[in-house]
């Protein structure tokens, strides 16, 4: 069962003058190990709050509807999970089983996010559950060793596997799966995988990008949860973006602070604003639906703002097939009314100014409405690249906010050798493959982030191809 919240736990003393980018030496008494308790997925709630306005809408739009999702390591040339991890992962998964809505997580939504409304969270406390066992499947080879390698090397090799997990069911009932199923492989890998790190300075670093982000005048928020190292480095990062940020109220008019996080069990337990509005799968799924990706993104906004009203959640993705075709629909009274859009692809900064001549050629949005129009830019940040973006933003006249996710949540340097390379994070995704048997594509600004099979990516863009 989910346990019930409680103030976040003193963390041992951090590394002293720690500076982001600086590694320090290992302490045995901060080092995870593969016996370590993990607290990860033992509430609902250690989750990303879109999902959970997602799937409000899909029930209330798209109900009954089949699909599945499967997982892809982008990256099993850095980072695959050892043999004598599966265990482990599969009995997290499992354990998923005993997750329901507690009713102090009920008050705090409640709260915190009054545009769930009461037949949902009726719905998700008292009928939603978790069904692993029917709705998982877990595959796994080996990797065969490398000709020419060492013995040792040939023995570390034959314990990697290559994992296959397959999510299926009605959408509603399985849409909840991707984020923590990320967050425990990634955690799965660096318990007995990659253990040549330790916690220690996080805090330090994480306040020191946050003082340099609210120093800058950059809002920002957390968006760590999927490519987390473990579930307690998202704590004690947490904890330093909060040291390290002065209260909204604090701030002016011109300052910087951390407006919340997406993960909305520490949202909870540490009196936080949770954050998130949709992901790529609302528009990929409406558009595998409608069978045509071309009435996708218009189809799919208005169908969000059914469900959320008066702008509530009214900041749009833009880049699920492309943001050209994106904008051939986002004109008029829906660029006007929507407050922003969020960047996920591309260059940022040649974005920026794509939104700025799109809203000033509008002549129902024009320059005066355009500079309270919001950017939320969340793909690949670091605290370097957002306080270019926020100072370029100042100068364009447009406002500017960030969603910062591995930078804060996975940022690590090997500890028994600082100077070797950066600790890197697992690229891993869950992506939505198909809903009601015809097949999910993403299309994306950046090469190599379409998803789907070539014949299924070729027919999207041959559908957007007539807005243009």
């Amino acid at each position: 069962m989910s346990p019930s919240p409680s103030p976040p736990q003193s963390h041992s003393p951090p590394g002293q003058g720690k500076d982001q980018g600086q590694c320090q030496h290992p302490d045995a008494s901060t080092a995870v190990t593969n016996a370590t308790t993990s607290q990860a997925c033992t509430s609902i709630l250690d989750n990303d709050l879109y999902k959970f306005t997602m799937q409000q809408a899909v029930r209330q739009h798209y109900p009954d509807t089949p699909c599945d999702y499967h997982f892809t390591n982008r990256s099993p040339h850095i980072a695959r999970l050892p043999l004598k991890s599966l265990a482990w992962l599969k009995q997290k998964i499992d354990d998923m089983a005993h997750l329901h809505l507690t009713p102090s997580e009920r008050s705090f939504l409640e709260t915190k996010c009054p545009y769930l409304t009461t037949d949902y969270l009726d719905w998700l406390q008292h009928e939603f559950r978790f069904n692993p066992q029917e709705q998982i499947k877990i595959d796994w080879r080996s990797v065969p060793s490398t000709v020419g390698s060492t013995e040792q090397d040939q023995e570390a090799q034959d314990q990697q596997i290559d994992v296959d997990i397959t999510i299926a069911g009605d959408w509603h009932q399985v849409i909840l799966y991707e984020v923590p199923i990320l967050a425990l492989v990634s955690e799965a890998f660096f318990r007995f995988g990659d253990q040549d790190w330790t916690y220690d300075g996080q805090v330090d670093l994480a306040a020191q990008k946050s003082k340099s982000l609210c120093q800058a005048g950059a809002t920002f928020a957390e968006f760590g949860t999927r490519r987390r190292r473990d579930y307690e480095t998202q704590r004690i990062v947490l904890e330093g973006l909060i040291a390290g940020s002065p209260s909204p109220a604090k701030a002016g008019p011109a300052g910087g602070f951390l407006t919340g996080t997406s993960n909305l069990h520490f949202a909870h337990v540490m009196n936080l604003t949770p954050i998130g509005t949709m992901a790529h799968e609302w528009f990929m799924g409406t558009a595998a639906i409608l069978q045509d990706a071309s009435q996708a993104n218009k189809v799919a906004l208005a169908r969000w703002a059914e469900t959320y009203p008066n702008q509530v959640l009214g900041v749009a993705l833009t880049d699920t097939f492309t943001t050209k075709a994106f904008l051939a629909t986002f004109k008029g009274e829906i660029a006007r009314e929507w407050i922003g859009v969020r960047h996920d692809s591309g260059d940022a900064f040649e974005f920026m100014e794509r939104m700025i001549v799109h809203y000033d050629e509008d002549p129902l949005v024009g320059p005066k409405l355009r500079r309270a129009k919001k950017i939320v830019f969340s793909d690949g940040l670091n605290t370097e690249l957002a306080i270019r973006l926020q100072q370029r933003a100042e100068e364009k006249g447009i406002q500017a906010t960030f969603g910062i996710g591995t930078h804060f949540t996975n940022d690590f340097c090997h500890a028994r050798d600082p100077s070797r390379s950066h600790s890197a994070a697992m690229n891993i995704v869950i992506k939505l493959r198909s809903c009601r048997g015809q097949e999910c594509v993403k299309l994306s600004d950046d090469q190599g982030k379409e998803s789907g099979s070539p014949a299924a990516v070729e027919i999207a863009k041959q559908q957007i191809a007539t807005l243009f």
